[in-house]
């Protein structure tokens, strides 16, 4: 069983419980695929990418960790403007003055990819590396 002080562990729960803000429908380790029949629209998929080490000092160690988080809607006349609106208030979570959790120093994201399907119906996703 995983410890509760494990700080990657508490970083995950965090930033999963601060996506939930935006979209209840927040998934971790799913791969925005398009696949998933039974996923529930819009939704927020998170995958964890990496865990670099940058920095060790004895027993503490500074680490990189990357997260794809893909917002996700069904294509309509309405899905670029669903997508912009989700993954501005995605980055808008996590630029606010106060950490999310103590254990994230610094936060970036990537420029965000959109992938708008030319026919309705299908999955359109935004993503973007946290």
């Amino acid at each position: 069983m995983p410890s509760i002080s494990n700080p990657e562990r508490q970083i995950i729960e965090n930033l999963i419980t601060r996506l939930k803000q935006v979209s209840e429908n927040t998934l971790l380790g799913y791969s925005a695929t398009g696949q998933e029949q039974d996923l529930d629209l819009p939704a927020i998929l998170v995958q964890l990418e990496s865990i670099n080490e940058e920095q060790r000092q004895g027993p503490k160690a500074k680490y990189r960790m990357a997260f794809n988080i893909s917002a996700v809607a069904k294509t309509n006349k309405d899905t670029t403007f669903t997508l912009l609106e989700l993954t501005r208030s995605i980055r808008e979570l996590f630029t606010q003055e106060k950490r999310f959790t103590p254990e994230a120093r610094n936060i970036s994201f990537s420029e965000t990819q959109f992938d708008i399907a030319p026919s309705n119906a299908h999955l359109s996703f935004a993503g973007c590396s946290l």
